[in-house]
């Protein structure tokens, strides 16, 4: 390498650390901004009137979660969980199903939303209020305690509210002081609000009225209405008992009763660790992956002992896993997650049958869905290999649409960012003083310098540079009116030609050579060599499949799925 080389790598190199360093200054500085003004919104939003939904047991509304690192874990997590309902948090690891699982329980505090617990605004709650029991990952039991020591330590230690009887036997009555002095403090918070909604909101001012209204017979009659007295005391032994051995019970552990945990299976810790938090009476439980520890025999053994505990205790559960088995299996609804986004919620089958992008596709389902890149244009789906399959009239203008509504709202989208881009528009206004002074080199050398900074200050927003490139994707798609997309269907969906069993519009038959027949007994996984790729389909053993032969497969064309190739949504 010559003199002139080696400058031209030594500026090359000079180059890309400034760009570094000016992206990774404002990377920094976006999170610093992000975090401080949801915090300051948060705090604002404090002291305005909460309204529990009436509808959800539990209710969570834009949850956002933020370390002190500023590093965002959850964005925006919404969800209404009805009573009794069995929800799974499903995802990868580090994608923020735990935290959320955490904030529910006030392990964790939340950065910006509310949570409502039984139509009780909950973020400020401690954990202790709550009402929830909580089974870990780790099982977290006392080594030195025994299996009952284990199961009845909460309930030692905690007091419980219990009615007074006087010496008859009689309930004991008085004045509800307490309830009387926190229905004051919620009738004077909403007064507050009030005053602040007369200028800024006046229609909700006759709702309000009836709110305060509604307190102040509630606080009259409390006055003058003696009721029954409460005091709190710990559970007696004889009740603690009863409940250790009633979960015992249910858990068929109850001849391990007097065992330390070292003297237990992996399977026996964990119905341990179940049967601490049944002996609560909890109003939720909430389960952190409480299976991954256990052998995959054990695993499918748990999971119908959970789901029976389920209905049996009439429970609302949370539960979190990255097992798809456990959140098709146990699930009432799914949430699938994705680095802190959800990006599904469904049924089971809602989400099997119909996935959101391509995340939830490849990520539901074993074997995974078969995915192929390719052109879409009018009905016709055409592959890189030139091969075709045509897809039938209902999905001329579909493609179109979709991409119309989806370039629509990232220009909105786009518009928005650059509105909000605090660091970006400081630096233009910066800019547009430069260019109002007097021309010199100095000033050249600014402008410059400057113009070199914005570039890479914009770029740094991960968001707005890929909604710029999408934007410019979208307008070529729409502008050829072909579109690159990716063509989805699942192995149960593809059938030996002439051995179909659906309903649904055939395609026309694809030859491939068998690769891989993989014999699971009643069935096989055929792998088949298809557009360069492994195609693979789920049929029935009804014959010898060997490696190497050709073979004629039909897709159900009603099962097909396109999925944009660019935000890797559904085409629908």
């Amino acid at each position: 390498m010559n003199k002139n080389e080696r400058l031209e790598a030594l500026k090359k190199t000079h180059q890309e650390n400034r760009e570094k360093k000016i992206r990774q200054k404002a990377i920094q500085e976006q999170r610093e901004r992000i975090y401080n003004d949801m915090v300051a919104k948060q705090r604002k939003h404090r002291r305005e009137l909460k309204v529990a939904p009436k509808d959800s047991f539990i209710s969570l509304q834009h949850i956002n979660k933020i370390y002190d690192n500023r590093v965002q874990a959850v964005f925006d997590f919404n969800l209404e969980i009805k009573q009794h309902e069995f929800i799974v948090f499903v995802g990868p690891s580090g994608c923020g199903k735990s935290t959320t699982l955490r904030m529910v329980a006030g392990l964790e505090n939340i950065t910006g939303g509310d949570l409502y617990i039984d139509h009780v605004y909950a973020n400020d709650l401690e954990p202790k209020n709550r009402d929830i029991a909580m089974v870990f990952q780790s099982y977290a039991l006392y080594p030195h305690k025994t299996v009952e020591g284990n199961m009845s330590f909460g309930l030692k230690i905690r007091k419980f509210p219990t009615p007074v009887f006087d010496k008859e036997g009689k309930p004991v009555l008085e004045i509800n002081k307490g309830l009387i002095h926190d229905l004051e403090k919620e009738k004077k918070n909403l007064l507050l609000f009030r005053r602040d909604m007369e200028t800024s909101d006046p229609s909700r001012m006759e709702a309000i009225d009836k709110d305060v209204q509604e307190l102040t017979e509630k606080i009259e009659y409390l006055k003058v209405t003696p009721v029954q007295k409460y005091v709190n005391k710990h559970l007696p032994k004889e009740e603690i008992k009863k409940r250790v051995d009633d979960a015992s019970e249910i858990l068929q552990i109850n001849e391990y009763l007097d065992r330390k945990p070292k003297a237990l299976s992996g399977g026996q810790c964990q119905r341990v660790a179940l049967g601490r938090a049944i002996v609560r009476n909890a109003k939720v439980f909430l389960m952190d992956e409480p299976l991954s520890n256990l052998d995959a025999k054990l695993r499918v053994q748990m999971r119908s002992e959970i789901i029976k505990l389920h209905h049996r205790l009439n429970a609302t559960t949370i539960y979190v896993t990255h097992d798809q088995t456990e959140a098709m299996t146990m699930a009432t609804r799914i949430v699938v997650m994705n680095k802190g986004h959800i990006q599904q919620i469904g049924t089971p089958v809602e989400i099997y049958n119909h996935p959101a992008n391509l995340f939830v596709a490849t990520f539901i389902g074993s074997p995974a869905m078969n995915l192929f890149p390719a052109s879409f244009e009018g009905e016709t789906v055409t592959f890189k290999n030139g091969s075709t399959i045509v897809l039938g009239a209902s999905w001329r203008g579909k493609a179109k649409a979709f991409y119309e509504k989806e370039l629509a709202s990232y220009i909105e989208e786009k518009e928005q960012l650059l509105k909000d881009f605090k660091e970006r528009n400081a630096l233009l206004e910066k800019l547009d003083y430069l260019k109002t002074l007097p021309e010199s080199d100095k000033t050249k050398q600014e402008i410059d310098n400057l113009s070199f900074e914005i570039e890479h200050v914009t770029k740094s927003n991960e968001r707005l540079t890929y909604l710029e490139d999408a934007i410019v994707k979208y307008q070529e798609f729409l502008a050829k009116g072909v579109y690159d997309v990716r063509f989805g269907i699942r192995p149960e969906d593809i059938y030996e030609e002439g051995k179909a069993y659906t309903d649904g519009a055939l395609s026309k038959a694809i030859v491939g050579e068998v690769t891989v027949p993989e014999l699971l007994g009643h069935e096989y996984f055929v792998h088949i060599d298809f557009n360069d790729q492994d195609l693979v389909a789920k049929i029935a053993a009804k014959r010898l499949i060997n490696a190497g032969e050709t073979i004629n497969v039909v897709f159900d064309l009603s099962k097909v799925h396109l999925f944009d190739s660019v935000s890797t949504k559904i085409i629908q």
